[in-house]
């Protein structure tokens, strides 16, 4: 068995949980945390989680109003 998933089995149930749903959830549950984070947790914590926010910002692909961009 791999460490990673060793370490996922033996920690808590919330941690275990959140970290399940960061890796396979949505990417707006991504934004929604590092926001989160961002705002309310001063410190070196919330600025890590604001150049998260940042980077999450620059790299996801943008919708155009409507849906589709078909012509």
């Amino acid at each position: 068995m791999s460490p990673l998933l060793q370490a996922l089995l033996s920690a808590p149930l919330p941690i275990a949980t959140v970290a399940l749903l960061l890796r396979y959830g949505p990417s707006a549950l991504v934004f929604l945390l590092a926001g989160v984070v961002a705002v309310l947790i001063p410190g070196k914590r919330g600025e890590r989680a604001l150049a998260v926010l940042r980077l999450l910002w620059a790299v996801t692909p943008r919708r155009g109003v409507g849906g589709s961009s078909r012509g």
